[in-house]
């Protein structure tokens, strides 16, 4: 009777190995089919640090959602012009990524010179609801045609960043700061005394971005109607640049870098830092003080403009395969969920105002828990396009406006010859 016992156990043994053995073969097939059939795309982003685990975090979400896509995130270094060139080099050899960011200041260039997935067609057939966008935002993705060519990610505006108890020292009013370019002068004055500066304007930010909101919001533009001549030489750009000019020669603004300028920003070395709202989270962790925030200021002429930074998702011709791949992640990331990730972990607007009314997501968060990063938007109405310059070369514009900047900044030139310097060889390019 034992000798059976055993005899049946070690035959049942034998069928659960058995068993075991056909299924592990079962499920390393099917796994392998699921690998086979997955579509593996890349991403190509340009947020380092902080910012860049926010971009990892939603692929990752992405990723667990669903098993038929798995997207990598790529970060490119040298911000929005190193994408540029980037895309450039691998347009060459035709192997472009799928998906990728664009800063708003390079949309009409990619638009006519790479080949882009138009997002129009694909809108229109999955029946986005577009609704919930603020129009000023879903304006920023859209051709001369009217259509989107792209769609929204990470929006920002330009906003003036000030330390409250630096304020409170020197004699100023933290609850009621300065709202217009002289008021702003009058207190960046006050703030500075032996190695204390007062303001820093992040004028070397990709794309001439700050110099277009000075132009702009002194009542001028970047270039004439007809695209043909740029008019930032006119009163209003040479104002712009005679202002950051005074605040220079007046010891109130330092010549240096924006990372210098964050770096002294946060240690207490500098009163006020004009730049985009995504910088808020990197400051407030580096700062061991009380961090404020306010609207871009005015003339007390004219109305503010202030041109909306930050980037478009564009699709590229790659295969009908990835191009879906990269849609579905580009609907992830423009949903609710995925603008509330990106706007309260990088610090980015939202372009669904649903996000920015739902307690749940950053209702609460701008209006009690971290009043400064609403600034931003109290100018959505006042946000303009990023200009793009035209043309194949109309990038290199950029550089050119920015030469005549610094050669200004360090007293090599005045702002009117620096900036007439510039137009001319800028409508050369035009021309």
């Amino acid at each position: 009777m034992k000798r059976i016992f055993v005899l049946l156990m070690i035959m049942l043994i034998m069928v659960f190995t058995l068993t075991g053995c056909f299924n592990s073969s079962s499920t390393s097939k099917e796994a392998a089919a699921d690998k086979k059939d997955l579509v593996e795309i890349e991403f190509w982003h340009i947020h380092g640090g902080v910012h860049g685990e926010v971009i990892k975090k939603l692929a990752q979400e992405f990723n667990e959602k669903q098993n038929k896509i798995h997207v990598t995130p790529v970060f490119i270094e040298g911000t929005y012009e190193g994408i540029i060139e980037k895309l450039q080099a691998k347009a060459a050899t035709k192997q472009l990524p799928v998906l990728t960011e664009v800063g708003f200041t390079y949309t009409s260039y990619i638009q006519e010179n790479m080949p882009i997935v138009s997002m129009q067609p694909l809108i229109d057939r999955d029946k986005v609801d577009l609704t919930d966008f603020y129009p000023t935002m879903l304006g920023l993705s859209k051709g001369k045609d009217g259509k989107l060519y792209s769609l929204p990610f990470a929006v920002s505006t330009p906003v003036v960043y000030y330390n409250k108890q630096m304020f409170q020292e020197a004699g100023l009013d933290a609850e009621n700061p300065p709202k217009t370019f002289a008021e702003l002068k009058y207190a960046a004055a006050k703030l500075t005394k032996g190695d204390q500066k007062g303001i820093y304007f992040d004028y070397a930010i990709s794309g001439n971005w700050l110099f277009q909101a000075m132009v702009e919001t002194m009542g001028g533009q970047m270039i004439a109607d007809d695209g043909k001549t740029v008019m930032f030489d006119q009163a209003p750009g040479v104002n712009a640049l005679q202002y950051w000019n005074d605040l220079v020669t007046d010891q109130s603004m330092p010549v240096i870098d924006s990372k210098q300028a964050m770096q002294s920003f946060t240690s207490g070395k500098l009163g006020i830092f004009v730049s985009t709202i995504m910088y808020l989270p990197q400051l407030q962790k580096d700062s061991n003080f009380t961090i404020a925030t306010t609207v871009f200021p005015v003339d007390g002429v004219h109305k503010r403009k202030v041109p909306a930074g930050g980037n478009s998702l564009f699709i590229l011709k790659t295969t009908p395969e990835k191009e879906q791949a990269a849609w579905e992640f580009v609907k992830f990331l423009t949903s609710k969920d995925g603008y509330g990730i990106m706007a309260k972990g990088m610090g980015y607007m939202s372009s669904r105002k649903s996000v920015v009314d739902d307690d749940q997501m950053l209702g609460k968060y701008l209006r009690e828990e971290n009043p400064p990063a609403n600034t931003t938007y109290l100018q959505v109405d006042d946000m303009v396009k990023w200009y793009n310059f035209p043309g194949k070369t109309g990038t290199r514009i950029y550089k050119i406006t920015q030469d005549a900047i610094q050669a200004t900044l360090a007293q090599q030139k005045t702002a009117t010859q620096a900036l007439s310097d510039a137009a001319i060889e800028a409508n050369k390019l035009l021309n």
